[in-house]
């Protein structure tokens, strides 16, 4: 989801993105229908509670920043679409899980619905401090600079952060358990991504490495 650049690709990959989001949402609104015919089965609470932090996790997003278009991004064009992809199936996967074994861990959704909260927090700040400093989108590289308050003066990637804490955190509300396959997939693919920005930012902001002496990935004084 969260990603530093984009840029135009091929129309044929345009139309086959455009088609397979296309798809995803048809099948999140067959899911929901089927929820419907369940309600009466369903833990209500938990999936009011589910779409609270989908909605807040979406606005997050909606909103996140967006950096410099760079001809390199071309070359891991499958990460942004595998993280769309793989977000998409863990949304949808978690409440048709919910829906088709209701089953109910209550340890686990207390520990989902703090993964979650944190995150939405996390991700909040982040925004807040990355459009405080800078903006919503900066196009030029001439206008990019380094942000090194509020949270990203102890971390470099708070953002990431905040989708892996509600990429883990969402379906354990449900106790989706076999969602969490995908939630594993995007950790990993966040890693792949930040790992990835950060050469290019290096590459691109001298500044930027001095920074990364400073800070940490994702946790402070682990990694």
């Amino acid at each position: 989801m969260n990603e530093f650049g984009t840029k135009a690709y091929s129309k044929i990959v345009r139309w086959f993105s455009r088609f397979f989001v296309a798809f995803l949402f048809g099948g999140f609104i067959a899911v929901w229908i089927y929820l419907m015919r369940q309600w009466d089965y369903l833990d209500i609470p938990r999936v009011y509670l589910y779409f609270l932090f989908f909605i807040l996790y979406v606005n997050i997003e909606f909103r996140t920043f967006r950096g410099p278009d760079e001809a390199a991004y071309a070359d891991h064009v499958w990460v942004r679409y595998l993280l769309t992809y793989s977000w998409w199936f863990l949304m949808v996967g978690s409440l048709l899980e919910h829906a088709l074994t209701l089953r109910a861990v209550p340890a686990l959704t207390v520990v989902g619905i703090v993964l979650c909260v944190v995150g939405i927090a996390l991700g909040y700040w982040a925004r807040r401090t990355i459009q405080g400093e800078l903006s919503a989108r900066v196009d030029s590289w001439e206008n990019m600079r380094i942000v090194t308050g509020g949270p990203y003066a102890v971390i470099r990637h708070p953002s990431y952060a905040a989708n892996i804490l509600l990429v883990v955190g969402m379906p354990l509300i449900l106790s989706a358990l076999i969602c969490l396959v995908f939630s594993v997939v995007l950790v990993v693919l966040f890693i792949r991504r930040l790992i990835w920005e950060e050469k290019v930012l290096a590459e691109r902001l001298p500044a930027y490495a001095d920074y990364m002496q400073r800070t940490d990935h994702l946790i402070p004084r682990i990694w």
